[in-house]
């Protein structure tokens, strides 16, 4: 391959030179002419190898060197005249300027009678100097209709007029090759294939046949046999079982055997069958006698099949194989695939994570502490004057008091996040709230927030309160917090009414939608002036037990959905001031967009309280 790269110079012609003379003057002259009529005089006739060069200007451009430039060759023709004027001429250097030395074979004849002849250039090349005469052609000026025509402003040939008597400078742009190989290079790109390996988990039950559960040992195999394969993927594994004692006087177990497979890879639907997993009662002398003939269980499944084990983004049920057992099914799962103590067959919520306390279907209850938002738009049930009320130290009591599923239980820090440009600077002097904390054996830990920083939240960490935040939440701070509460962490997000928390009220609504929480924050302000809302406002809950009345001023309203739990109303009975939400634990890959009219939705429509009786 050639990278050609062009260097353009101008050379000006120092082309026609124009006296009056007499005959007597030019001695030597092979016409005569009349007075006052310019005379020709011939430079030397080109020989065949410059013809060539002028060929090859044609077709080529000559490579560039360092070589100065010496001589120009030059072909043009003028009036009439049938036979070119062909010549090499000296160059001139001024600086930076070059231009052609004076040549009597360009000195033109003007016709008797007139004052202009009309000149051709048809071909120009510039040498570099050989011991005083041309060497090599170093330049050329492009022709008409060549590849290197459009480089330059006017390519050759082109014409003008000449006037008699003048002395004319015409400027000629001349090109040649900066011509070098390309480094050559192969280029190695790789396609990447993405194959996620999920894992499958296996546990067995071996019954005698008295009825009597013993942990099995078995060995198990997989097969792929999608899209008309047999593909073995695991042959004879076997489960690690052991005694809790050493001497063997304690427990026989077996921990569940977990093998990795593939989603379907070869375009196989959802619902077609691809693994097919085997299990094979294997003796284990010391836990349970050499059992019978015990037919082997196999089930072949599909992707959805395998999914369904898969409880969420951190857990998997085991498959459930139950060898010689009256409740035998054939090697399905057993009745209860999530464990959480109700039957596959009344189960509304399938996949509820391990140790979580569920209501009779099966589904997480909203009165279970943790894994939830508590909701609460009016940031002075908590200030000083509120705090002087017995029924407000209850609530906080109960709001941080509770046990819980998971790590977070065992925490004992309250994480107050004040950044983010939160819309209340002055909710970080809670001293009375804050010693309460202190007092019921909380450490307090404050940080302040900035867009994307609330990534780690430490362990220790088991309640943690989102103060009026301005700045949206990222997807990885999202993730963050789903985490948290997955752990039985409980998140509190003090929002407030819309005169005052204004365009905060959106990124509340962001926040909760994003967090999995229908529940939404409507506008308004209820209840101003240090409102003492009745015991009949509270709901039974277990952040409400022991509550009377509850101190308040001025809160936005709260629109509970499908799940969400009210705390409190106001003192009409009629709008939720506080409220709980439950979390969708599973990751997000993108922020969901809350709509429009949920943005900043104000139902009520109320005066603006006086900043002295409310935020």
């Amino acid at each position: 391959m050639r990278n050609f790269k062009f260097n353009v110079m101008i050379l000006a012609i120092f082309a026609l030179i124009f006296t009056s003379c007499s005959k007597d003057e030019n001695s030597g002259v092979e016409q005569q002419v009349s007075e006052g009529v310019a005379e020709l005089y011939l430079g030397p006739v080109l020989n065949a190898e410059i013809r060539k060069a002028f060929q090859k200007q044609e077709a080529e451009l000559p490579e560039c060197s360092e070589d100065a430039p010496a001589y120009a060759q030059i072909s043009l023709v003028y009036g009439d005249a049938d036979s070119p004027v062909d010549v090499i001429v000296p160059i001139l250097i001024d600086g930076t300027d070059l231009f052609t030395d004076y040549d009597e074979a360009l000195e033109i004849p003007v016709a008797s009678g007139e004052t202009t002849v009309s000149v051709t250039l048809n071909d120009f090349l510039v040498w570099n100097d050989d011991g005083g005469a041309p060497g090599e052609v170093i330049w050329a000026a492009p022709k008409t209709g060549s590849d290197f025509a459009g480089i330059v402003s006017q390519s050759l040939p082109f014409s003008w007029d000449l006037r008699a008597g003048s002395k004319t400078y015409t400027d000629v742009e001349v090109l040649c090759f900066d011509d070098r190989d390309v480094n050559l290079y192969g280029y190695q790109f790789f396609d990447i294939v993405p194959v996620e390996i999920y894992e499958f988990c296996v546990f067995a039950n071996y019954c005698n046949d008295a009825g009597r559960h013993f942990t099995a040992n078995y060995t198990f195999d997989i097969t792929y046999i999608g899209n008309e394969n047999d593909i073995p993927l695991y042959t004879g594994e076997m489960p690690m079982t052991g005694n809790t004692e050493d001497d063997d006087s304690g427990d026989w177990y077996a921990d569940p055997l977990c093998l990795a497979i593939p989603a379907p890879i070869y375009g196989e639907g959802p619902d077609t069958d691809y693994i097919r997993v085997t299990a094979t009662l294997a003796n284990w002398d010391a836990n349970y006698p050499a059992p019978g003939a015990v037919d082997p269980i196999s089930e072949d499944l599909s992707w959805n099949e395998v999914q369904s084990f898969f409880v969420d983004g951190d857990n998997i049920n085991y498959w459930h194989i139950f060898f010689n057992c009256e409740d035998d099914d054939g090697g399905q799962t057993g009745s209860d695939d999530d464990g959480d103590g109700v039957p596959n067959d009344i189960d509304e919520c399938p996949g509820t994570d391990p140790g979580v306390e569920v209501d009779e279907v099966g589904c997480e209850s909203i009165q279970v502490p943790g894994r939830d938002i508590v909701v609460l738009n009016d940031v002075n049930i908590f200030d000083e004057t509120s705090m002087n009320d017995p029924d407000n130290v209850q609530f906080v009591k109960n709001l941080i008091n509770f046990t819980t599923t998971g790590s977070r239980n065992t925490g004992n820090t309250f994480m107050f996040d004040n950044g983010r440009s939160s819309a209340c600077v002055s909710c970080a002097d809670w001293t009375t709230f804050r010693n309460l904390i202190s007092d019921e054996g909380f450490s307090i830990s404050d940080i302040s927030s900035t867009s994307g920083s609330l990534t780690n939240i430490p362990d220790d960490v088991k309640i943690i309160m989102l103060v009026l935040p301005t700045v949206q939440y990222t997807v990885a701070e999202i993730n963050t917090l789903k985490s948290f509460s997955s752990e039985g962490g409980r998140i509190i997000f003090m929002g407030e009414y819309d005169s005052f928390y204004g365009p905060g009220i959106a990124i509340e609504n962001q926040f909760l939608l994003n967090m999995g929480a229908v529940l939404t924050n409507t506008g308004g302000a209820l209840d101003c002036d240090y409102t003492v809302l009745p015991e009949s406002s509270n709901r039974d809950h277990p952040i409400m037990d022991g509550v009377g009345s509850l101190t308040i001023a001025c809160a936005s309203v709260i629109e509970p959905g499908e799940g969400d739990f009210a705390l409190f109303y106001d003192t009409t009975n009629t709008y939720v001031l506080g409220g709980v939400a439950k979390i969708d634990t599973a990751p997000i890959t993108e922020l969901a967009q809350v709509e429009r009219s949920k943005l900043r939705q104000s139902n009520i429509k109320l005066p603006r309280p006086s900043s002295s009786t409310g935020y």
